[in-house]
């Protein structure tokens, strides 16, 4: 009963840590490189077009001596009218449910922008060696707007200029 009321405290505090009006898409797709996999999916005003898995290093299942940023590229279109703050992670897994890569990014500096379309690059940096093998991936977006925050988490304020 104490571990339940544990885990039930944590779910509650990840709960309030996400900003009231934030978005949540998580979803699992099967797997192909150098193709681009639709995903057709809504995360508030932000629609996820497609991804594409860019693993240079590999051509079929062959490793090729050369250098290259393995990487997902994911396109996204803001019906909203204002800017989108997007957080972005996908996880890729082998035909046994092994995790054998994950990657996130997402909005630096400003959000994409209303009626905007961008495309977000994930790179897969570190645990990468078996990354052609996968067969799945998920991938999970947050979105909220892209509001200034100060050290303390609250919104900054407005400049009267």
């Amino acid at each position: 009963m104490k571990r339940f009321s544990m885990a039930l405290a944590l779910v509650a505090a990840l709960f309030a840590a996400l900003p009231a009006n934030a978005e949540f898409f998580s979803q699992r797709f099967d797997f192909a490189v150098e193709k681009w996999i639709r995903i057709n999916a809504k995360v508030g005003d932000l629609e996820l077009q497609d991804v594409q898995f860019q693993f240079p290093a590999y051509v079929g299942p062959r490793k090729l001596g050369i250098q290259g940023r393995n990487q997902a590229t994911l396109t996204v279109k803001n019906y909203g009218t204002v800017r989108t703050r997007v957080q972005v992670a996908i996880a890729l897994f082998d035909g046994d449910g092994n995790l054998l890569g994950c990657g996130t990014t997402g909005t630096k500096m400003v959000g994409t922008k209303a009626g905007g379309e961008e495309s977000y690059y994930v790179s897969f940096d570190y645990v990468n060696t078996r990354l052609a093998s996968a067969k799945t991936f998920y991938i999970t977006v947050e979105t909220g707007p892209d509001v200034p925050q100060v050290s303390d988490g609250k919104p900054a304020p407005k400049s009267a200029g």
